[in-house]
């Protein structure tokens, strides 16, 4: 037997074959024999690998105690508590001092907001002990459609992060108010649902039409319920008559409440609750304070959603949503129940979630349930990283695909000229303004036009903003004014313009917006920053204008650089590169631009 000390954990080639199951076998149908694992749990084939003089934590009963565990092949054959069996094997693992908990599970995650392809993303999250995610692609669907679904299924294959996906459904989201690379139907979504690795429906984000039942996206959902599929949820603010239409639809999560007693609400009513902790969104003090009406619920789990690359390694990525909750009050083991067992039993992973015999061996080993750190962490059975390291590099499934995906009409200065047809001196203007909590109302503001024309320089609170059609589409951009975003001078582009990702930017001269515009349109995606006619920023994203084929380390390095850039020009927040992507998101309270103009998005009408 081979003993690995804790300074030298490394598997290496001493575990042998049968320990060397290929990554996510549950995920390709040819599992390591049923039979053999009993064999090993009964004591009758040797272990591969024991995890020696650690804790465990219970995530079934909540429970703390000393346990060794037994791992055969890319499974869990025995625990050992209280050292009751004598487990020997062919590698042990020395644990003493760390409390094993079960790898994390992120239940809602977009790959393409942390800017990078899905290799590099396994490559950042599992040091943090993220083990399985459940994405939804509708970024990259919205600018590839099918094929971009495709590509982060292959780039996802054979990871030692296991990968699931939801099927977009919001390709485009309201596409009355907006247009995009592409189209699903139900038709198009009920094929997606037999792909591998497929389970559900990803949140069916125009809730609105779900509670009217517009006959898209009611076909949607039903497309989905049909194959038995989750239906998921975004519902910001819903609550009484209208959440009970959303969830007789069958749509039963959502990750968008935004205080403790929506919070409360959602989970009465038997709504799953993603707890969201991410660059722009904090979820976690609202459900604590939820937590003391409802002490015991079993419907809330983790998940991220969006989170910058800088954001991801300052931070972390689960463990940080854990941390949050423990620092607000919850009760670590419920803290990592929620992160763990609960989203294994939100979409039926029964192999995963807990340290039981029979689980998949996703486990992470950490010092304190307290402050939340992994420092080693095991997927399949193999260890995969040691103190926020990689132990081994991996290799891309598939490349990514780099064809320039950015494609718009010519641009001039006058292209973003806000013009008023026969309107001379002051006149009054619907405008849009943003708060610090990134909600939009509309406002107004006297403003000069000389021959039909907005006269400049702009009042300090003031900039242009317009969403310039990226996929080919042939008509002119939208253009708007809007109040709040702190921009003193220059111009801010970005292909990251959630959700149909045309290209949107903010300036405060027509010039400096073709500019900005331009430069991003050139590198085939991006965020570039512009003032004076200089490029002072940019951070490039070939793949579908919104990840890079880069390591988080490299894209990160970039994204702080803008940030500091856009801080010097007054843009705020805690991620400046993207100050403005979600203003193009027609499902978020209340008024957005896209590129037909600005929009009312609980009437999902055009605003005038």
């Amino acid at each position: 037997m081979r003993r690995v000390s804790r300074s030298s954990i490394a598997l290496g080639s001493a575990v042998g074959d049968k320990a060397r199951a290929r990554w996510g076998t549950e995920q390709k149908g040819d599992a390591m024999s049923r039979k053999a694992l009993v064999e090993a749990a009964r004591g009758d084939r040797q272990l591969d690998l024991i995890i020696r003089g650690g804790d465990l934590l219970n995530v079934y009963t909540g429970e703390v105690y000393a346990a060794d565990i037994g791992i055969f092949g890319d499974r869990i054959a025995v625990v050992d508590q209280g050292q009751r069996y004598g487990l020997t094997g062919a590698v042990e693992l020395d644990a003493r001092g760390m409390i094993a908990i079960p790898g994390m599970i992120d239940t809602h995650v977009h790959i393409e907001s942390t800017m990078v392809t899905p290799p590099n993303f396994a490559r950042a999250v599992l040091p943090f002990g993220t083990t399985t995610v459940v994405i939804d692609p509708h970024e990259i669907a919205n600018v590839s459609g099918q094929a971009g679904v495709e590509y982060m299924l292959r780039s996802s294959e054979g990871l030692p992060l296991r990968v699931y996906v939801t099927i977009p459904s919001s390709v485009p989201a309201v596409p009355e108010i907006e247009t995009a690379g592409a189209t699903f139907g139900p038709e198009a979504i009920a094929a997606m649902l037999a792909w591998p690795r497929v389970v559900g429906v990803a949140e069916l984000m125009d809730y609105v039409g779900i509670v009217r039942q517009s006959p898209r996206t009611a076909a949607i959902a039903e497309a989905g319920l049909a194959h038995g599929q989750t239906l998921e949820g975004h519902a910001p603010l819903l609550g009484g008559r209208e959440l009970a239409a959303y969830l007789a639809a069958g749509v039963d999560s959502d990750h968008e409440a935004r205080d403790w007693p929506e919070i409360v609400e959602k989970l009465r009513a038997g709504m799953w609750i993603y707890c969201r902790e991410n660059t722009f969104r904090r979820m976690a003090s609202g459900l604590a304070r939820a937590l003391q009406a409802i002490p015991h619920p079993w419907n809330v789990a983790v998940c991220t959603d969006d989170i910058d690359p800088a954001d991801l390694l300052d931070h972390g990525h689960i463990d940080r949503g854990v941390r949050v909750l423990i620092e607000q009050g919850v009760d670590p083991a419920l803290a990592i129940r929620f992160a763990t067992l609960n989203g294994a039993m939100r979409y039926g992973l029964h192999d995963l979630g807990a340290i039981a015999p029979g689980k998949l061996a996703d486990i992470v080993l950490v010092d304190s349930l307290h402050d939340l750190r992994a420092r080693v962490v095991l997927a399949g059975g193999q260890i995969v990283a040691r103190d926020g390291a990689l132990t081994n590099d991996l290799v891309d499934p598939v490349p990514p695909p780099l064809q320039n995906s950015v494609h718009i009409r010519p641009l001039t200065d006058d292209s973003f000229r806000m013009r008023r047809p026969g309107a001379s001196g002051p006149q009054t203007l619907k405008i849009l303004a943003i708060n610090a909590n990134r909600t939009t109302q509309l406002d107004e503001a006297q403003l000069s036009f000389a021959n039909g024309e907005l006269q400049l320089p702009l009042p300090e609170d003031l900039v242009l903003i317009s969403v310039v059609p990226r996929h080919g589409q042939p008509h002119e951009p939208s253009l708007a004014l809007l109040r709040g975003l702190g921009l003193r001078e220059g111009a801010i582009a970005t292909t990251v313009a959630h959700d149909s990702h045309n290209l949107i930017v903010a300036g405060r001269t027509p010039e400096d917006m073709r500019t900005a515009a331009q430069a991003v349109a050139d590198m085939g995606g991006g965020a570039a920053l512009v003032a004076d006619g200089a490029l002072l920023a940019r951070v490039r994203l070939p793949v579908a204008g919104l990840m890079s084929a880069e390591p988080v380390p490299v894209v990160a390095a970039e994204v702080r650089a803008f940030n500091q850039r856009a801080r010097e020009l007054g843009l705020g927040g805690t991620s400046p590169v993207l100050a403005i992507s979600s203003l193009a998101l027609p499902v978020a309270p209340f008024f957005r631009i896209t590129d037909l103009g600005v929009v009312n998005t609980l009437t999902q009408e055009l605003v005038g």
